[in-house]
């Protein structure tokens, strides 16, 4: 349980980017007050939570539906992984962790900003729901494992 817990708190931490969430977050809630600034950061991180736990927990049965396979998953998000992390070899900017110009605009101009581009894709993209259904799905009927897991997802 213990390497099923860091191996899912690494893979959340990665994917999600806390830190980068948090540098990104004062530039998309620019000319809010202090409590619109605390609702929406509350409101983003409930919903990206929601999200990423229905994936995890509904994630395998939404593939399964869709004819999608795990090795499939697997290997389309490590090709993804692969060019993102190409683009950090060579410091070339990936726009992965990022919003564009168009992205900043429309957030600037919404009221809530808390469902897009916080909650997703920021929080819960595409890396962190593939990362919680693949856990979830290694995990297997462990109820232990799939505690870790949940709980990781839960401190990131």
């Amino acid at each position: 349980m213990n390497e099923t817990l860091v191996i899912a708190f690494t893979a959340f931490f990665a994917t999600i980017g806390p830190i980068d969430v948090a540098v990104m977050y004062p530039v998309l809630s620019r000319g809010m007050t202090p409590r619109q600034r605390w609702r929406t950061a509350v409101r983003a991180v409930f919903l990206a939570s929601c999200l990423l736990y229905a994936f995890a927990l509904f994630g395998q049965m939404l593939l399964d539906r869709l004819g999608i396979s795990i090795p499939a998953l697997q290997t389309a998000g490590g090709i993804l992984l692969f060019l993102v992390g190409l683009d950090m070899v060579f410091a070339r900017h990936s726009g992965v962790a990022s919003t564009t110009e168009d992205e900043d605009r429309e957030a600037r101009e919404r009221e809530d900003i808390a469902v897009f581009p916080l909650a997703t894709p920021l929080i819960a993209g595409p890396g962190a729901i593939g990362a919680a259904i693949l856990l979830m799905t290694n995990a297997g009927d462990n109820r232990y494992q799939q505690l870790a897991v949940v709980s990781s997802l839960g401190f990131v």
